[in-house]
């Protein structure tokens, strides 16, 4: 196995493991954030997902963006799921 396989094999282990955790949150407690400061917890795993584009985005272009339009900046939170669901093109495209 090269380094590439490795690298992909560990990003879809952490993918795999995240979902677990994200899916296992009650949806009562998706709004919880632990200080007013903070994110929630459905706000967390949009920050996780969008970072991913990002970064993707970033190794395409060479280095870090001047200008990052998201394209998960004005969609609402409703839930994990959707969240997935609206995150897996970008993914696969990472990957």
């Amino acid at each position: 196995m090269n380094s590439i396989e490795l690298i992909i094999l560990n990003l879809n282990e952490v993918r795999r493991r995240s979902i677990k955790v994200w899916r296992s949150i009650p949806e009562e407690k998706l709004s919880w954030k632990p200080d007013n400061e903070a994110m929630n917890c459905l706000e967390m795993v949009r920050h996780v997902l969008e970072s991913e584009h990002y970064y993707h985005l970033a190794l395409k272009n060479q280095g870090s963006l001047s200008v990052f339009n998201s394209p998960f900046e004005n969609r609402p939170f409703t839930s994990v799921n959707s969240e997935l669901e609206f995150a897996e093109p970008y993914r696969n495209q990472f990957i």
